[in-house]
């Protein structure tokens, strides 16, 4: 099955806020909630234990409160955590830098790490219902795009050989640490690697770094597959934020930026890492799409219109499947409020403001994308919303006639060739849902 989900802060209130937005997460087919805090919130001042999710330094409120309403949804919760708290940034923060970023302690990151899952391992008590325990969280995600210096800095350093990656260094030593920490409580969790940035610097020295070119820096490895550093980095899946300036198919630039269809400008050091003994544990390391998203006209003026931003958003689904994702979390179920403009928040939600459904939200619910057409063929790719017999079928003329019929698990990836047969668009049926049309033209 293909995971899907959302990042949205609409999701993690109060439960009376939250609740609708959680059903609609569910009625577009969501699996996940991305749930995101800060290290500095939960930890603003030094804990005497801190591998002691009960030291009273720590205030967990807020992320338990988010954990609880994910999981009375039924959604598995994301946990993401980044920003250090000023007790653990490194000394000599500049006024550039941003408060969290600077020089993160690793190993204050660990302890830390070993609190968090020890708190969400299923059987920490809850503060808030006597007899009951928190729910399990499986899944942890440590920092944020860490080749950006507005959440790690800093990013470069210069000297007399030249300009070092020491963003990688950072998040290589925070990585391995938060490995360490998470397992220590939750041997079976899943940590996933922050979520990369799409675009940066072309040189080295800028305030962000090129996705790729940060990765095999935390790797040790290089463009040409070899190792270039004696390091190790712990981790069991690779995350990308792979936001594009363009339709889903329009590649990055640079060739070490990654957009939607470049993927494998990553996924090909990962699997050079693990070959090496670099990535650690051997074995495959699933791909996780942790943010991507397009914000649509309406609401905002300069959006993508409302049946393209749709269109797009299978799209990108499809083709980030194809490459590998096993997990896309969408950025927002619902659109932020124009405050203070549209220019300085997000429309990229599957509803809008009043809770109007999107076109958009078919798309998410039952995503459908022509992969490739030929004369007398078209591949096509879905996910299915439930368990059961999916109907493919052509429109010839005015009417819809069945293709061929499928069966498939809840969320299950089918892929099939169908003869077109003069249709002029495709689209799918299964358990009372309609997939929004695809045009053969």
């Amino acid at each position: 099955p293909l995971r899907l989900g959302f990042l949205d802060e609409e999701l993690s209130g109060p439960p009376a806020t939250a609740a609708p937005w959680l059903e609609r997460a569910n009625d577009v087919g969501a699996d996940v909630v991305r749930v995101s805090s800060g290290w500095g919130a939960v930890a603003p001042s030094r804990p005497a234990r801190p591998t002691d999710a009960d030291d009273p330094a720590y205030r967990w409120d807020a992320l338990d409160q988010a954990v609880r309403n994910a999981a009375g949804a039924g959604l598995a919760p994301l946990v993401a955590l980044t920003g250090a708290p000023e007790w653990a940034e490194g000394p000599g923060r500049p006024a550039s830098a941003q408060p969290g970023s600077w020089r993160p302690d690793a190993a204050a990151f660990g302890a830390f790490a070993t609190a968090l899952a020890r708190r969400y391992d299923g059987s920490w008590p809850d503060p808030l219902r006597p007899g009951s325990t928190l729910p399990r969280a499986r899944d942890f995600q440590p920092w944020n795009e860490p080749n950006l210096d507005a959440y790690l800095a800093p990013q470069w350093t210069r000297g007399r050989g030249g300009f070092s990656n020491t963003g990688a260094t950072l998040y290589r030593d925070l990585l391995n640490a938060f490995y360490r920490g998470i397992k220590a409580s939750q041997p079976q969790a899943t940590v996933v690697s922050a979520g990369t940035a799409p675009f940066g610097d072309p040189q080295p020295g800028g305030r962000r770094t090129m996705p790729a070119r940060f990765l095999r820096n935390v790797l040790c490895v290089s463009a040409t597959g070899r190792r270039t550093c004696a390091h190790r980095v712990s981790f069991d899946a690779i995350a990308h934020h792979p936001y594009s300036v363009g339709a889903p198919t329009r590649s990055a630039l640079n060739p070490d930026d990654v957009s939607i269809p470049d993927l494998g400008r990553l996924t090909r050091p990962v699997r050079d890492a693990v070959r090496l003994g670099q990535a650690l544990p051997r074995g495959p390391k699933p791909l996780w799409i942790t943010e991507i998203s397009y914000d649509s006209s309406p609401p905002d003026p300069d959006g993508v219109p409302a049946a393209r931003h749709a269109r797009w958003t299978q799209q990108a689904i499809a083709l980030l499947a194809r490459q590998g994702a096993s997990v896309i979390t969408w950025y927002l179920i619902r659109d932020q409020a124009p405050e203070p403009s549209f220019g300085e928040t997000n429309q990229s939600g599957m509803f809008l403001r009043d809770g109007t459904a999107k076109q958009a939200a078919t798309a998410f619910g039952f995503p459908l994308a022509v992969t490739r057409r030929r004369s007398t063929t078209a591949r096509v790719w879905l996910r299915a919303p439930a368990a059961g017999i999916v109907r493919i079928e052509r429109r010839v003329g005015g009417r819809w006639a069945l293709a061929l019929t499928v069966g498939a698990r809840r969320h299950e990836v089918v892929e099939r060739v169908v003869r077109r047969k003069g249709a002029t668009a495709l689209r799918a049926r299964q358990a009372g849902a309609t997939s929004l049309s695809w045009p053969l033209g």
